[in-house]
């Protein structure tokens, strides 16, 4: 019977590419073949210890110790429709689906090593409202899926408004007020993994960082995110 509950399913809702919106095939998850071959892999994890994010976010004095993307995102590029998807077209679903695959690589070379929980960049209760879902959530689900490490609330996120059309300096500025920890949230925790959709400037990323390190001064803390843009 679940098969062919599961072909109804699939006739009536069929997976499509995440980039060029084809119909996926049996094998293909997330994209496509065709699209798969110029996916722009950051291969951040072969040294997330110092790679272009580490790099963004120390230039920020972020204490960050390792960071990881998937793919570097550009603007207008036929890949920066996996962002836009996850956030705005509600498929959150789909960025569960590719941090899932990046994390059983990072898993293989040790990045999850002495890590103890995900925390998820949090949105306001008006744009999580507004959205239905926070999508860093899900992609902080994807990497549960993977690595079994939990997921915990330890940040909150103030209200306030889009930084997209801000420049690299204002969003800083911007972003440190906008983010507090829960230090009931942070007790017994040795080192979080921050989870973010896409690091542009870096600025909501080091506001995070900063507000968990006040949150447990001693703490550790690494960043993964779906997406970066290439260090200028």
């Amino acid at each position: 019977m679940r098969p062919t509950i599961e072909g109804l399913l699939s006739l009536l809702f069929p997976r499509v590419c995440g980039v060029c919106g084809r119909v996926l095939v049996e094998g293909e998850q997330t994209m496509c073949v065709s699209c798969r071959v110029f996916f722009p892999l950051t291969r951040f994890e072969e040294r997330p210890d110092w790679n272009g994010l580490t790099e963004k976010l120390m230039t920020l004095k972020a204490p960050v110790e390792r960071t990881a993307a998937y793919f570097f995102y550009q603007r207008r590029s036929p890949y920066s429709r996996l962002i836009q998807q996850m956030k705005y077209n509600h498929a959150p679903s789909l960025g569960r689906g590719l941090m899932r695959e990046y994390a059983a690589r990072l898993r293989d070379c040790g990045f999850f090593d002495g890590i103890d929980a995900l925390v998820p960049v949090p949105l306001s209760l008006g744009k999580h409202i507004m959205r239905g879902y926070n999508q860093s959530y899900y992609l902080a689900r994807g990497v549960a899926d993977v690595t079994g490490l939990p997921i915990i609330e330890a940040l909150r996120a103030g209200r306030h408004g889009s930084q997209t059309r801000l420049s690299a300096s204002e969003r800083l500025a911007n972003a440190r007020g906008i983010y507090s920890a829960c230090p009931e949230a942070l007790a017994g925790v040795s080192h979080l993994l921050l989870i973010d959709d896409i690091v542009t400037t870096g600025a909501t990323a080091c506001a995070c960082l900063e507000a968990l390190h006040q949150g447990a001064p001693g703490i550790r803390l690494s960043v993964l995110a779906l997406a970066s843009t290439r260090l200028q």
